[in-house]
């Protein structure tokens, strides 16, 4: 990264896709130094990552690189049941594959499987086809995804490194189409996502 800081973030997002590696390092100061675009880089990261696996490079090492970033995630922050609850995470046992194709599959940028595997989401305000496509990509039931979606909110571990305040959890859930709106899922997309498919 040069010297001279990008200030709009799509040249921060062209600089980090110019790097001349897209490593762990690379994406964790490029996190550091602009966390609202933490998802936004994600999302870049794996997509480069897969591309270059497309091109002839080796996926075996992008795949062990996701899903070892998956692992280090889930064991940071182990699944537990919502206090006084014996409803499971379902998203814990997914795999960082599942998770990226689930991402692709619903045209969604990352933030959006992340609010819905920290529960932020209202789960009344989804499509039922919606919780449907997320159970099947994780290998649970619509009835799991509820269940679990029911809890109260909770921080993903590890990321308080991201910004100078401590991470706190909402009091309140927010409903799918204002998550879809803050992802910046673009207007078309989200009236697609919001469609009752009866």
């Amino acid at each position: 990264m040069t010297d001279r800081l990008p200030h709009d973030d799509e040249e921060i997002l062209l600089a980090f896709a110019v790097e001349p590696a897209h490593d762990r390092s690379t994406l964790e100061r490029y996190l550091q130094a602009y966390p609202h675009l933490a998802d936004d880089l994600i999302d870049l990261s794996l997509d480069l990552r897969l591309l270059r696996a497309s091109d002839g490079a080796s996926a075996s090492v992008d795949e062990a690189w996701v899903e070892a970033s998956w692992t280090a995630f889930q064991s940071a922050a182990p699944a537990r049941a919502p206090a006084g609850s014996t409803v499971a995470d379902p998203f814990a046992s997914a795999t960082a594959d599942e998770l990226v194709a689930l991402r692709r599959t619903l045209g969604v940028p990352s933030g959006v499987i992340h609010a819905f595997s920290t529960r932020l989401v209202d789960i009344a305000s989804v499509p039922a086809w919606v919780v449907e496509t997320i159970a099947q990509g994780i290998r649970a039931t619509a009835d799991d995804i509820r269940a679990f979606m029911a809890g109260s909110n909770r921080l993903a571990t590890g990321l308080s490194y991201k910004s100078d305040e401590a991470p706190r959890v909402a009091d309140g859930k927010i409903s799918f189409e204002e998550l879809l709106v803050q992802c910046k899922v673009p207007e078309e997309k989200r009236q697609r996502l919001l469609e009752d498919r009866a």
